[in-house]
């Protein structure tokens, strides 16, 4: 099967496929928020990112190698050093914001994603951006102020880890926009899973400490799943525009707060579930905003 982008694109946007594939991505993102938070408390951030990264790079090779040379020819190498470089920033803040973070509070500070990210859309992709998206995009801010506002009111400045991180995956985000057309899912794997491994080569071996074989099973986990999340995120973008989909990422709120629950007992406070229900209600309006304009397309 060859594992191109592009080979079957459809010849109209389909916002119900998106909506699938951009839930796998935020199921997947909590899964391994929860694999992240469990294994970093025994072994360090960089090396479990170096780690997460290599098996990233290393889980794409089985499908490239019996094509030989061309199946790791690129177009784009430029963007594809510029998209390591930013998701090797991302994802370090990402790593230690869980650790410093409870599960739902880290994964609501990201949140602010479309914040960075409508603009860019518009300037960079010139994706046209109607009223009710920045509307509901908006709405989801408020629902950030109610969250993140004992933090700000009393300096916590390590939420600006999360915020900084936030602003990388925007732009790594942006450039998986531009180079899903043209470059095949394992290129975009596999040097993505290459870049990072060597943006944290060498901060791991100042830190690495053996792995036990269960630690070492967890951080497996995180590096496939990071194709996964890569995989449902590029057939998402594939389906619809990348400003129609970014309100949806506040669905990870459910998934996390089960997660923070189940696994480590974090009970959520009420800012923190008034500001996830104003998340909520914005996915939900520009969700039946955005079928109620693909059925009038039709």
């Amino acid at each position: 099967m060859k594992m191109y982008l592009h080979s079957n694109l459809p010849s109209k946007k389909n916002y119900t496929l998106a909506v699938f594939w951009l839930l796998s991505t935020n199921l997947i993102s909590s899964v391994n928020d929860i694999l992240t938070c469990t294994v970093g408390q025994t072994v360090h951030p960089i090396q479990v990112s170096f780690f997460r990264f290599v098996v990233t790079a290393l889980s794409v090779l089985p499908f490239m190698l019996p094509k030989g040379a061309l199946s790791f020819r690129t177009k784009m190498p430029a963007l594809h050093f510029w998209r390591a470089l930013m998701g090797a920033f991302a994802i370090g803040c990402g790593a230690y914001s869980v650790l410093r973070f409870p599960l739902l509070k880290n994964t609501c500070i990201s949140f602010t994603e479309p914040l960075f990210f409508l603009p860019l859309a518009v300037i960079f992709l010139r994706e046209k951006v109607d009223t009710v998206r920045w509307g509901c995009t908006l709405l989801g801010f408020l629902g950030i102020v109610l969250i993140t506002y004992q933090d700000f009111r009393t300096f916590n400045l390590w939420v600006l880890v999360p915020l900084l991180g936030t602003l990388a995956f925007a732009v790594m985000d942006l450039l998986a926009k531009k180079m899903v057309y043209e470059e095949t899912l394992t290129t975009l794997l596999f040097y993505f899973g290459l870049g990072t491994s060597l943006v944290f080569l060498v901060p791991a071996l100042l830190v690495w400490e053996p792995l036990t074989w269960k630690q070492a099973a967890l951080l497996t986990g995180l590096g496939v799943n990071g194709n996964l999340i890569q995989i449902c995120m590029f057939q998402a973008f594939k389906a619809a525009d990348v400003s129609g989909l970014m309100p949806l990422r506040y669905t990870e709120f459910l998934f996390t707060f089960l997660g923070g629950w189940l696994f480590f007992s974090q009970v959520p406070t009420l800012s923190l579930l008034a500001g996830g229900v104003l998340i909520i209600v914005s996915a939900c309006v520009v969700t039946l905003w955005e079928r109620r304009k693909e059925r009038g397309k039709r």
